[in-house]
């Protein structure tokens, strides 16, 4: 935690500055009670999440404790970072070699992976839906009758891109048709009329989570992903995997996965078959896709069933954390084997 002092600091017009140094030097030493506590517990490894300067301070931990470093590279550093450009610039530098010093690297993604480059221990770990989840009811099979709306979901962050985007969808969708977009979420960056229209009309559900959660994506036709088409979104459009993915592919939904071909979602939307792409930023095109959705039966049975063999095989618990654990326990193995402790 930092000092009073510097938490001050960062919310004056300084704050930036403020900002800037703690990126710079947080990490940069070990305090002694951090020293005297490793000591006493003698790790097998260390292991950090590496989006942060506390990775810089794992990797002296490591060194001087002579044991080995696994770093979790989840979330490119650079996004929503409170910096001035050049650091922000010398943070993409450090998180690449924050990936080279460590003798084993877990990656959200390939594509993640792709970006930090060549390793010689670097495996995926994607997000992972919990032990004994249960996917969703499915919804009735064939036709989707005339008297309601085909609702497609998406749950999520509402500023920044995101917010942008759906307001020019839910444009595009105008009242009484036979589709509805219906929005989940915070942070949203629309005015507080607005909202209070949104939530009248029954677009806007609000923040949710736990079992609303679970009852808003049963009540959905289908589920939406959106990734930013800006140049400032494409660094972590191009090496994050969603999360919401993991629940979206649990509520056995067809998915629409707006965004350009480099992002992650349509790549793996694309390869593996879970979902229906749209690549292009006009909403025209998404409205389509729910159409296309609403008349289909065959297609939506075959974007869900390919959406679960995808969980099945990478994203269950069962399968991410016995393989991370298997990798971990191999490189401990392997470093106490060849007398570098």
């Amino acid at each position: 935690r930092l000092p009073a002092p510097v938490r001050r600091l960062m919310r004056t017009r300084l704050g930036l500055f403020v900002h800037d140094a703690v990126h710079l030097l947080r990490g940069a030493w070990i305090p002694p009670r951090v020293w005297r506590a490793a000591r006493r517990f003698q790790p097998d490894l260390v292991l950090t999440g590496a989006e942060t300067s506390m990775a810089d301070l794992a990797h002296r931990l490591a060194r001087r404790l002579r044991r080995p470093l696994v770093g979790h590279f989840m979330d490119w550093p650079t996004y929503g970072m409170l910096a001035h450009r050049p650091v922000q610039a010398w943070a993409s530098r450090q998180f690449v070699r924050r990936f080279r010093r460590c003798q084993l690297a877990f990656g959200i993604c390939p594509e993640m992976l792709e970006a930090l480059g060549p390793h010689a221990n670097a495996r995926v770990f994607y997000p992972f839906a919990p032990a004994h989840s249960e996917p969703l009811p499915p919804p009735p099979p064939g036709p989707i009758s005339p008297q309601r709306p085909y609702t497609l979901l998406f749950a999520g962050n509402l500023g920044e891109w995101y917010g942008q985007a759906l307001l020019e969808l839910l444009a595009r969708i105008p009242a009484g048709t036979s589709l509805k977009l219906a929005i989940a979420g915070r942070h949203a960056i629309w005015p507080a009329e607005l909202e209070r229209r949104l939530v009248s009309d029954g677009t806007y559900l609000g923040f949710l989570k736990g079992q609303p959660y679970r009852n808003a994506l049963a009540r959905a036709d289908a589920l939406l992903v959106i990734m930013g088409f800006e140049e400032e979104a494409r660094r972590i459009e191009s090496t994050s995997f969603k999360s919401k993915i993991v629940d979206y592919l649990l509520a056995e939904r067809p998915l629409i996965v707006w965004g350009p071909a480099y992002s992650t979602a349509v790549r793996h939307a694309r390869s593996e078959g879970f979902g229906l792409v749209v690549d292009t930023p006009d909403p025209a095109a998404v409205v389509e896709a729910l159409d296309r959705l609403r008349h289909d039966p065959a297609l939506r049975r075959r974007l869900v069933e390919a959406g679960r063999c995808f969980r099945q095989r990478c994203l269950e618990a069962g399968v991410v954390l016995p393989a991370a654990l298997e990798a971990k326990l191999a490189l401990v193995a392997a470093w106490n084997g060849s007398g570098a402790s």
